[in-house]
């Protein structure tokens, strides 16, 4: 969160410690066992950091951030936090960043208003919020383990890499966007993964010449299953969708990329198609030749059944964390509200939506250090729909 007033580090410190009890679950930090990974109580000093590199860094879970799994940040006027997703997903993260930013306000003298997603210090701490609702909702199923073909990635020639994130930012006009959508009978991340989509299929057609050689398009878009399973958890509770093309069967208009997402979207966020990701996710832990095999011979099997079932199937990731409502007392100090995901080896550029005061802002983070087709395509095909796009960069 951008604010209009500065921020300093020793209010933040003071607030970040205020907020801590109403969280106990982020006080903890992953420890490797001979079995498995666990969490342990972490009673280490908090730390506020300046912000000083680019967005998603490298989080070192022994050494960074004094063993948390998540990392304030501050600069003159920007109030940030950075997680690990096994801490945390997009809603939890959400609530623990305006819990933060309201109680910083306090500090320099604010009267914030109740909000559902601001927690307050001396409130009591709802069980509900440090569940596990994977687990609670689990239920053995059959045949969960479907495998998906590997899908197009995007790997330039003579590309360079950064270990610093490019990033860059389109703002929007919420309203304008959320018209556009309905032009399409779609809701606004709908329709931005039909943009996706659309740019992620003209890239592949630009970059691989021979058909015989392209692959899917797909996209992982995550979704956010509280209220189709009633779960107050603020831990990671996110499922992901997967979207995509099979641009083996030709090239796609927009009219019938629209068609396509809409009903892949909607036939796939519910609570049957979900219980069996549920499934498949709890089961590694209740297998017990698997639950008490020796850590060194899960990782190899780990890391096959990632490339299975995560970034290999998929081309890139975009999340939308939709509207953040800002109560009375803090309205007014926030000037702008930020979310970036981390890219990955694989899929080298990742876009993370969020929306308030009346702005969409759409970040585009990329490993790769100079090259920008994929953001150009992308946001070219935004402004031919009429959309009046603001573009900054960090690079």
């Amino acid at each position: 969160m951008d604010l209009h007033v500065p921020v300093e580090k020793d209010l933040l410190l003071a607030a970040l410690n205020a907020i801590m009890p109403r969280f106990p679950y982020f006080s903890h930090r992953i420890h490797s066992g001979f079995f498995w990974y666990y969490l342990m109580q972490n009673s280490r000093p908090l730390e506020v950091y300046e912000e000083v590199s680019a967005p998603c860094g490298h989080l070192d879970l022994r050494k960074g951030a004094n063993g948390y799994m998540f990392k304030v940040l501050y600069t003159g006027h920007r109030i940030a936090v950075e997680y690990f997703h096994a801490l945390t997903d997009g809603t939890g993260g959400i609530t623990f960043l305006k819990s933060l930013v309201a109680e910083y306000l306090r500090q320099r003298g604010n009267v914030v208003e109740a909000d559902p997603q601001v927690l307050l210090p001396d409130e009591p701490v709802d069980p509900q919020e440090t569940e596990d609702s994977f687990a609670k909702i689990y239920r053995p199923m059959k045949s969960v383990f479907d495998l998906e073909s590997r899908a197009f990635h995007y790997n330039p020639r003579g590309a360079h890499y950064s270990d610093d994130h490019s990033l860059i930012s389109a703002v929007m006009n919420v309203d304008q966007v959320k018209e556009q959508a309905k032009k399409w009978s779609l809701t606004i991340t709908e329709y931005l993964v039909c943009e996706v989509l659309s740019a992620l299929q003209e890239l592949q057609k630009r970059t691989v010449p021979s058909e015989k050689r392209w692959r899917p398009v797909r996209l992982s878009v995550p979704v956010n299953i509280r209220r189709i399973y009633g779960s107050k958890s603020l831990r990671n509770f996110t499922l992901f969708v997967v979207v995509g093309l099979d641009t083996n069967l030709g090239t796609y208009s927009f009219d019938e990329i629209v068609t396509s997402v809409y009903h892949q979207m909607r036939g796939k966020v519910n609570e049957k198609s979900l219980s069996l990701q549920i499934s498949r996710n709890v089961a590694g832990r209740r297998i017990p030749l698997i639950r008490y095999a020796p850590n060194v011979l899960k990782r190899p099997l780990m890391k096959l059944l990632s490339d299975s079932y995560g970034d290999s199937i998929y081309s890139s990731v975009i999340s939308n964390l939709g509207n953040v409502t800002l109560p009375d007392g803090m309205e007014k100090d926030v000037r702008r509200v930020d979310f970036s995901l981390s890219p990955s080896q694989k899929n080298k550029f990742a876009l993370a939506v969020i929306s308030a005061k009346g702005q969409l802002v759409l970040n585009i983070t990329s490993i790769l250090a100079h090259n920008r087709e994929f953001e150009r395509l992308l946001l070219v095909h935004l402004v031919r729909k009429g959309l009046k796009v603001t573009v900054d960069s960090n690079g």
